[in-house]
């Protein structure tokens, strides 16, 4: 694993999307381009310093170029409310950062990859079935067939559907009068599944990380369900990656998806839960992603 004496080295980067300023980070591997290039987010209310470093770096040392960035509403990037999950608004930024990908001259805009965690994986899909510019695309346990009835049973344990949905209307209706914005606390114990990842990064990787998230966060979407764009991918070699201890109605509709995807594809099943893709299996899951990667962008080169 690289560390901040070794890390290939990296130059921030920003672009506009509909007069928002996303930020991030490129890293470009030595030698002469133009190179291939992914582009990396996290999931929800995850930040480009979660996981997405060691990847970048493996990514960069085999000879692809690697951005990150964070969506609009958190980390680096401006936007508002803070830390608030703009679900539509998450996707317009991976299109804004393949358009931002192309103006880079050591950059090759034929060959961009998207890898997406989480959230992100849904971001990624979306992304992949609506812009021709994308080649290849890694989505890690996808956050596809989102529900009210999900959010409660995943990350809000002491609240109810009926709950839930009556806080996102009053929140609504509250923020029409003048009022601020609702949070819910993320603070997940250690023991937690979420706790238990959240304790592997360092102060410098949550420092922008304030343990909150908006209650609009999980207001219903149009983007909630993707089934209708994820036959749109294919002719575009997807690599989709599940844990197989994973919330059943959210490893349900990963399946869906993975099975209305068109060829190509492949399948990667881990024996964890949500988190373990971060912890436990993130040799393996990086491995499958780097490989992936070489095989769509790079076809003539090996890593390993």
């Amino acid at each position: 694993m690289s560390n901040a004496a070794t890390r290939p080295k990296r130059r921030d980067i920003e672009y506009n999307v509909r007069d928002i300023t996303v930020r991030g980070w490129l890293q470009v591997p030595d030698g002469p381009g133009p190179h291939p290039v992914v582009i990396l987010a996290h999931g929800f209310g995850g930040l480009k310093e979660w996981t997405i470093p060691e990847l970048a770096d493996t990514l960069v040392s085999v000879g692809i170029a690697a951005i990150a960035f964070d969506y609009r509403n958190f980390g680096d990037s401006d936007g508002s409310p803070r830390e608030e999950v703009d679900h539509c608004g998450q996707i317009e930024d991976f299109l804004g950062a393949i358009a931002y990908a192309t103006t880079v001259s050591e950059l090759d805009p034929a060959r961009i990859g998207l890898w997406g965690t989480s959230l992100g994986g849904r971001n990624v899909l979306a992304a992949a079935a609506i812009d021709s510019r994308v080649k290849c695309v890694v989505a890690q346990v996808p956050g596809v067939s989102l529900s009210s009835r999900l959010w409660v049973d995943m990350m809000l344990p002491d609240s109810d559907v009926a709950t839930l949905e009556a806080a996102i209307f009053e929140d609504q209706r509250d923020r029409l009068l003048g009022k601020e914005p609702r949070y819910v606390s993320m603070d997940a114990p250690p023991d937690s599944e979420p706790g238990s990842y959240l304790i592997t990064h360092g102060e410098e990787e949550r420092r922008n990380w304030r343990k909150r998230i908006s209650l609009q966060s999980f207001a219903p979407t149009v983007v909630d369900d993707l089934a209708y764009l994820i036959p749109k991918i294919s002719p575009k070699p997807l690599l989709m990656i599940l844990a197989e201890q994973e919330h059943p109605a959210l490893l349900a509709g990963q399946r869906s998806a993975y099975a209305a995807a068109g060829e190509p594809k492949s399948l990667l099943k881990v024996d964890g839960h949500h988190y373990s893709v971060y912890t436990d299996w993130k040799d393996v899951t990086t491995a499958a992603t780097t490989d992936w990667f070489l095989e769509h962008l790079t076809p003539s080169q090996s890593w390993r």
